[in-house]
């Protein structure tokens, strides 16, 4: 298990290349270096180090306890997420329950898989601070790229649900 977190970011940036054409990667990449990289970073040094809500068992490429090809993981997914909120901002509710489940999934594998202790920690609150960290990386989108689109609107449940019918609102 030594390579999870290496064939992690592999799989993840394999994504990023198979679902986003090349000049829209290029477009995003300071997008996502600040909200998958930095972001994701900065949370784990506070988490792990400041806070000791959970913490990593040792990876081939650890920095102060954190498994660095984790936050290069993340780099990959925000990439994506980025993309798909760019491309597609009438289905961002879809895209932000699909974002975060797929970041609580990640956080029971690694978990069940013993790569992550939380002691500190449960799956709720991950489930919960997913939420919040997709609604910011939404909103820093909207005003980075100028995407009037993202955000709150007074329909965008009802107009969300009728995607599901095929019909608009």
């Amino acid at each position: 298990m030594e390579l999870y977190w290496l064939m992690q970011a592999v799989a993840y940036w394999s994504l990023c290349v198979f679902l986003i054409p090349l000049r829209y990667i290029g477009k995003f990449l300071p997008y996502a270096f600040l909200g998958g990289f930095v972001y994701t970073w900065s949370v784990q040094i506070i988490a792990v180090d400041f806070l000791e809500l959970w913490y990593y068992k040792p990876d081939i490429f650890t920095f102060l306890g954190i498994p660095v090809f984790f936050t290069i993981s993340w780099f990959g997914v925000t990439l994506i997420y980025g993309f798909l909120l760019y491309k597609y901002p009438r289905n961002q509710l879809w895209i932000i329950i699909f974002f975060v489940l797929w970041a609580t999934a990640m956080c029971i594998i690694a978990d069940n898989l013993k790569l992550v202790f939380m002691p500190n920690w449960s799956i709720p609150e991950t489930l919960m601070f997913a939420v919040f960290s997709h609604v910011l990386l939404l909103y820093v989108l909207k005003f980075w790229y100028h995407v009037e689109e993202l955000g709150a609107r007074e329909n965008i449940i009802g107009f969300s649900l009728s995607l599901l019918k095929n019909k608009r609102p």
